[in-house]
C-alpha cells in the first residue's frame, strides 16, 4: 500500500459524482475514507510552516504589540488564573472585556498555564497555531468529501502556507479557534448532527462573529438538511443546547444573555460614525469592497437556493468573506491578518475547484496546465509576506520599548519597602503588564486598573481641580482600599484622561506621594503612602459624588 496515493487524472475529475475502476479503484467525492498520506503530509506542512515563522522567523515574544489584540487576550486569561478563579470563580480583566471575546480562548489559556506552569505569551501562542494547523487539515478533508483529491491537495496545501494564515494562526488570537471549530461542525454533518451544533455553539464562544456563522449554518442545515436525507432534530438541538448555557452564564456573569453580541454591535455602529474620513481618502477601493460584500452575500444565497452537497462550506465561506469584506469599510489593516484568513482560504478553494474540475472538462488546454497554475498562484501569494513583515517589523520597537519600560518600573517595585502593596496601573497597558510578569516577578493579584477610578463612576468632566471636596477624599479612599504602593502615571492620550487629576491631587498632598524618578516618554512613578480613612468617610464621600447618569 503505497503512503501517498497518485492524483486522480482528467477523466477521474471530469465525472465528480461516478467512481471509476481502472487499474485501482479511485473512490468518488464523498466516498471512501481521505488518504492519510495526503492528509499527514498537510497537516505536517501546515505545522511546520507556523513553528518555523513563530521560532525562526518572528520574535516569539513579540506577537504584533500594538497591531494584534493577543497581549490583551493573554492579559484576560492570566488574570483569571491570578484572580478571577478565586473570586466566583470569574473572568478577570484590567479593562472589563472580559465577556466580551468569549470564555474559551482564556480557559483554554488558562490549562496550559496550570500543566505547564509557565504563563509566557508563547505558551498562548501555540494554542492559536494548533487550531489554525487543524483547519488546515480540515480544509484538506472537506474539500476531498465534495470535490476529491486534487481539490484537496490544491486548498490544503494553500491554507497551510497562506501567509495570513500562519501570521494570524502564531499570533496568540481566537479566529483560529472559531475558524476550526466551525469547520469542525460542517465535517461533523450529515451523521454527527448533535456534535456538530455543539461544535458551532463552542465556536460562538471563542468569537463573537461564529454568534452569526453559527445561526446561518443551523438555518442553512434546516433548508437543505432534506435534501441530504439527514435528520434536523440532533444539529438543531446540539447547536441550541450550547447556546442555551452559553446565554445563561452570559446572563449571571453580565445581566445580558446575548452580551457579546449585543457589545460588538453596539462598538461597530459606533464606530462606523468615523468612516467617513477613510471613505473620502480611498473611495474607489471603498466601494469596490462594498459591492464584493453585496456580492458574497447574493453567492451565499445561490447556494442556499441550489444547495449542492458542499453548500454548508459554501455558505460559511461567501457568509465570513462577505463580513469581512464589509469590515474593511471600517478598518484598513485588516486584510493583513485575522478576518481575511479564512476568506482568503475559501477563495483558494474556489480556484481549486476551478482550476482542478471545472476549467479542464470546458477548455481542454487547460488539463495540462492546471498544475502549474496551482502551483504559480501558491508561490505568488507569497508576495503578501512583503506588507505583513513590513507591518509586524513596525512593531518591534515599541515592544523594545515596553521592555525597557518594564524594567525600570520593576527596579522600583522589587525595592523591599515597596513589595508590600499593590501596583495601580493604567488598564490598556496589557504588553506592560505581560512584560513585568515575565521578567519583574509581578503577581496579578499585585496590580490594579486605573479603569476603574472614582472618575469611571462620576459624571463626564467632572475633575479634581474643579471639585477637589469631592473628588479629593474619593481618590483617597480608592488609593487606601486598593492598597495602592505605587501609581503609575501614563502620559496624556485618549484613555488616560485622568491624568491631569491625578497630578493635581499629588501636588495637594506631596507629603503622600514620592516621585520614584525619572521615566521616559511622560511616564511617572509614585511610591504612595495615603492614610487610611475611615470606612465612614469613604460612605459619605460616595453618597456626596453626582453618579454618573
Amino acid at each position: 500500500m503505497r503512503l501517498l496515493p497518485r492524483l486522480a487524472d482528467e477523466n477521474e475529475l471530469d465525472h465528480p459524482g461516478w467512481p471509476v475502476i481502472r487499474a485501482e479503484r479511485v473512490e468518488a467525492p464523498g466516498t471512501g475514507p481521505p488518504p492519510i498520506g495526503w492528509l499527514g503530509a498537510i497537516t505536517g506542512t501546515a505545522l511546520i510552516a507556523r513553528l518555523t515563522y513563530l521560532f525562526l522567523v518572528g520574535d516569539p515574544e513579540n506577537a504584533g504589540d500594538g497591531f494584534t489584540d493577543a497581549y490583551h487576550h493573554w492579559q484576560i486569561a492570566y488574570l483569571t488564573k491570578e484572580v478571577g478563579l478565586a473570586h466566583g470563580p470569574r473572568l478577570w480583566d484590567m479593562r472589563g472585556w472580559e465577556y466580551f471575546w468569549g470564555p474559551v480562548h482564556p480557559l483554554l489559556m488558562d490549562a496550559l498555564f496550570f500543566a505547564t506552569g509557565s504563563t509566557d505569551l508563547v505558551v498562548a501562542r501555540m494554542i492559536s497555531l494548533l487550531f489554525g494547523t487543524f483547519a488546515a487539515a480540515l480544509i484538506f478533508l472537506l474539500c476531498h468529501r465534495y470535490w476529491g483529491l486534487g481539490v484537496a491537495v490544491v486548498a490544503g496545501a494553500f491554507a497551510a502556507l497562506s501567509p495570513p494564515a500562519i501570521f494570524n494562526d502564531t499570533a496568540g488570537l481566537p479566529e483560529p479557534i472559531a475558524i476550526a471549530l466551525t469547520l469542525l461542525g460542517i465535517w461533523l454533518t450529515p451523521r454527527r448532527g448533535f456534535w456538530a451544533g455543539v461544535a458551532w455553539a463552542v465556536a460562538a464562544m471563542a468569537r463573537v462573529e461564529a454568534w452569526l456563522f453559527g445561526a446561518g449554518l443551523v438555518v442553512a442545515w434546516l433548508i437543505g438538511a432534506g435534501k441530504l436525507g439527514a435528520s434536523r432534530a440532533p444539529l438543531v438541538i446540539g447547536w441550541l443546547l450550547g447556546m442555551g448555557l452559553y446565554s445563561k452564564f452570559l446572563l449571571d456573569q453580565t445581566g445580558n444573555p446575548i452580551y457579546p453580541l449585543y457589545v460588538n454591535f453596539q462598538f461597530v455602529g459606533l464606530a462606523a460614525q468615523g468612516t467617513g474620513g477613510q471613505a473620502s481618502a480611498q473611495a474607489g477601493s471603498w466601494v469596490a469592497f462594498g459591492l464584493a460584500a453585496i456580492v458574497a452575500m447574493a453567492l451565499a444565497a445561490w447556494t442556499l437556493w441550489k444547495r449542492p452537497a458542499s453548500y454548508l462550506l459554501l455558505t460559511f465561506g461567501f457568509g465570513y468573506s462577505a463580513l469581512s469584506l464589509a469590515t474593511y469599510l471600517r478598518y484598513v489593516t485588516e486584510w493583513k491578518e485575522r478576518r481575511f484568513e479564512f476568506p482568503l482560504d475559501f477563495a483558494a478553494i474556489l480556484l481549486a475547484v476551478a482550476l482542478v474540475r471545472w476549467l479542464p472538462v470546458r477548455r481542454l488546454g487547460m488539463r495540462p496546465l492546471r498544475w502549474a497554475a496551482a502551483a504559480i498562484g501558491l508561490v505568488a501569494v507569497q508576495l503578501l509576506w512583503i506588507p505583513i513583515q513590513s507591518t509586524y517589523t513596525s512593531t518591534e520597537p515599541l515592544f523594545t520599548y515596553e521592555v525597557s519600560l518594564a524594567r525600570q518600573i520593576g527596579t522600583v517595585h522589587n525595592r523591599p519597602e515597596l513589595r508590600d502593596g499593590v501596583l495601580n496601573m493604567p488598564g490598556d497597558e496589557p504588553t506592560l503588564l505581560y512584560v513585568m510578569a515575565r521578567d519583574e516577578g509581578l503577581r496579578g493579584y499585585e496590580v490594579t486598573s486605573q479603569f476603574y477610578d472614582p472618575f469611571y463612576y462620576l459624571p463626564p468632566g467632572y475633575t479634581y481641580a474643579e471639585h477637589p471636596d469631592v473628588v479629593g477624599p474619593l481618590l483617597q479612599c480608592w488609593l487606601s482600599g486598593t492598597h495602592t504602593r505605587l501609581l503609575l502615571i501614563s502620559p496624556p492620550g485618549p484613555l488616560s484622561g485622568s491624568v491631569p487629576s491625578y497630578k493635581a491631587y499629588i501636588g495637594d498632598h506631596p507629603e503622600w506621594f514620592q516621585d520614584t524618578g525619572r521615566l521616559p516618554n511622560g511616564w511617572s512613578l509614585y511610591a504612595v503612602g495615603v492614610p487610611a480613612p475611615s470606612a465612614g468617610a469613604c460612605a459619605q464621600a460616595a453618597r456626596a459624588a453626582p453618579s454618573k447618569s
